[in-house]
């Protein structure tokens, strides 16, 4: 019989305990200015009507523009993209396009201002329905009003959508003086990227 232990209640813990595929959050501000950012802290949490939640710090980009412009379009890339994902994360002054920063292609979403992003494979745009402060942090619920996959993930069964998808789940992150570090699985691999001095790395460990 497995023996517990208590630990103390820490962002490495729970952010393990909170697997969750990593997207690229777009949204446009009032002024036409568009922002993308990395997050995790999301989940679908109705499917009638379609709804989905997700947690942004309130100094961030992405919580002005939801509050100014109410629509945010979730984009999923693949665990190709972490170079991208690593970019966008990258706290850039307001108004400059983390998209351009990272090489990826905007195109129209279909029903908000929001722009997709080309290289990830599947979108959900959104509108705002409400936000909730929560200590640092706000809640956004949003209503899917579309929704949109590449077409050659279309045509496939569910488990072989999974794999074109082959999203990076992201579970652990450690910064300190000199160094930050993100450790993301995808499927039959682990992904560690470092930061170092500006310097960026990709190693790769398939179990």
């Amino acid at each position: 019989m497995a023996n517990f232990i208590s630990l103390p209640i820490g962002s490495e813990v729970l952010t393990l305990l909170n697997l969750k595929p990593a997207i690229i959050i777009t949204t446009v501000g009032k002024d036409g200015s568009i922002n993308a950012a990395p997050y995790s802290w999301f989940s679908i949490v109705d499917y009638n009507p379609p709804r989905v939640l997700f947690s942004t710090n309130m100094k961030r980009d992405t919580y002005r523009n939801v509050l100014e412009t109410k629509e945010f379009v979730l984009n999923f890339p693949s665990v190709d993209l972490l170079k991208q994902i690593w970019i966008t994360s990258k706290h850039f002054p307001y108004g400059i396009s983390e998209l351009e920063k990272a090489s990826l292609t905007v195109f129209p979403s279909e029903k908000v201002k929001p722009p997709r992003i080309k290289e990830c494979k599947a979108h959900v745009e959104c509108k705002v329905l409400w936000t909730k402060p929560i200590g640092s942090s706000c809640l956004i619920l949003g209503e899917i009003i579309s929704l949109s996959v590449d077409e050659k993930i279309e045509q496939l069964g569910t488990k072989d959508r999974l794999i074109q998808l082959n999203p990076p789940l992201y579970f652990s992150f450690k910064e300190d003086e000199k160094t930050r570090k993100w450790l993301f699985a995808s499927i039959g691999k682990i992904h560690e990227m470092t930061e170092r001095n500006d310097k960026f790395e990709i190693t790769s460990e398939t179990l």
